[in-house]
C-alpha cells in the first residue's frame, strides 16, 4: 500500500509539479541533463539579502514522472535553507522524499539533485557572484 500512495503522488507531481516556471530576475541560472533517456532540467534562483539562502527557485525542463517529481520535491525542500544546507543534501534525502520505492531510473531520481549541487558548487567557487547560464 504505501508503494502505491508514493506511486500517486510521483504521479500527480508530474502531471502538476511545485514550483515548475521561472523566476523574474533570477541571482543564478544553470541546466544539465541526462543524456542516456534525455531528461533535462533548467533551475533559477533567487538569493535572500543575505547571498546565502535560497529565497526563491523553479525548475523548468523537460523529463519522466520521476525526474519531475524529484525535482517539485527537491525545489520545495531547499526554499529557504542555506547554500552549504543544499549542497548538503544527498542521494538518500530524495529517495526518502520519494517514498524509497525507487529502484530503478535512479539517474532519473538524481538528476535535479546533482544539477543543483554543482550549480551552487560553481556559485561558491566564483566567490558568490551572480552565474547564468552554467551547464552541467
Amino acid at each position: 500500500m504505501p508503494d502505491e500512495i508514493y506511486t500517486e503522488i510521483i504521479l500527480d507531481l508530474y502531471k502538476n509539479p511545485v514550483n515548475r516556471g521561472s523566476v523574474p530576475n533570477p541571482d543564478l541560472r544553470f541546466s544539465g541533463g541526462n543524456p542516456t533517456c534525455g531528461d533535462a532540467v533548467v533551475f533559477e534562483i533567487k538569493l535572500g539579502d543575505d547571498g546565502k539562502t535560497i529565497a526563491e527557485i523553479k525548475f523548468s525542463g523537460h523529463g519522466c514522472a520521476i525526474s519531475t517529481a524529484a525535482e517539485s520535491l527537491l525545489t520545495q525542500n531547499v526554499k529557504g535553507k542555506t547554500i552549504e544546507e543544499a549542497i548538503a543534501l544527498t542521494n538518500k534525502d530524495v529517495f526518502a522524499w520519494l517514498g524509497n520505492i525507487i529502484q530503478t531510473r535512479v539517474k532519473c531520481a538524481l538528476l535535479g539533485l546533482h544539477v543543483l549541487k554543482e550549480g551552487l558548487k560553481e556559485y561558491e567557487a566564483s566567490g558568490n557572484r551572480k552565474v547564468e547560464g552554467i551547464r552541467i
